[in-house]
């Protein structure tokens, strides 16, 4: 009776957690892949305020620039999920100008442009297959694979976060032939066994519970609220973008560096 007791409720936490339907937001703040190219066309003409003037308009431009922030949202349909930006992502492009001097001329200073990658993925743990679109190198690439592992460090470190007992764990920095999940830097995730699910954003998954926030030194994802529901939406891969392998997508560095 009492092995019949423990099937029973065995059965019941995994069609839970199978059919178990939540709607994440993430706040997200991201490194742009930043460009500028000046000109100041000399110094001939222009007094000392005239030139500092156009570095300091540089240097705001590159502080805003250099870094972007958006909401993103994570479905979770049991041992599906699908994580995307909540709006479109668009790149910024800035040509900067300054008038200067006692006749009011116009130099041009600098074209800035500020690339923001971003990524949706839709990942089935069952099958274990993942399925990505990412914008990168100024276009949309989808990617078919394997989910790869995720070898996390478990530490003992714990924390009231967003009003969740969280739990810290670490992703160190891999060789790509040690095989799963490769991260090139330090990796630091909070997560709550209070919710459970093995999905995160980004394509992480594995942990015992639901990620709250993410930090490496290139981006900064914050839990905003969690819902009950997907709200109608459909957990499904998406089909925008060039199909391209993860192996030939990670070559295209150096093609561009041939190139050029």
């Amino acid at each position: 009776m009492r092995t019949f007791i423990i099937l029973c409720f065995l059965l019941i936490t995994t069609w839970g957690v199978k059919s178990q339907e939540i709607t994440v937001f993430y706040k997200e703040k991201r490194k742009a892949n930043y460009h500028k190219l000046r000109s100041y066309e000399g110094e001939y003409g222009k007094t000392k305020e005239d030139i500092e003037l156009i570095k300091e308009k540089a240097k705001t431009h590159e502080k805003e620039l250099s870094e972007y922030r958006y909401t993103s949202v994570l479905r979770i349909e049991g041992v599906r999920s699908l994580y995307y930006p909540q709006e479109n992502i668009y790149n910024d492009t800035i040509n900067s100008r300054v008038t200067y001097g006692v006749d009011q001329q116009t130099n041009f200073i600098s074209r800035e442009t500020s690339e923001k990658e971003y990524k949706i993925v839709y990942m089935d743990l069952d099958t274990k297959t993942k399925i990505s679109t990412e914008y990168t190198y100024g276009k949309e690439y989808l990617i078919e694979e394997d989910i790869p592992p995720i070898h996390w460090k478990i530490t003992d470190q714990t924390q009231k976060m967003f009003g969740y007992d969280c739990k810290k764990a670490i992703l160190q920095p891999r060789d790509d032939q040690e095989g799963g999940f490769c991260s090139r830097n330090p990796l630091e995730v909070w997560y709550t066994e209070t919710i459970k699910t093995a999905s995160g954003p980004l394509g992480y998954w594995g942990l015992p519970g639901l990620i709250v926030m993410v930090k490496d030194h290139k981006k900064h994802i914050v839990l905003d609220k969690v819902l009950f529901d997907t709200q109608g939406i459909v957990v499904q891969p998406p089909t925008q973008g060039e199909k391209i392998t993860r192996v030939a997508l990670e070559e295209i560095p150096i093609l561009l560096f041939n190139e050029h």
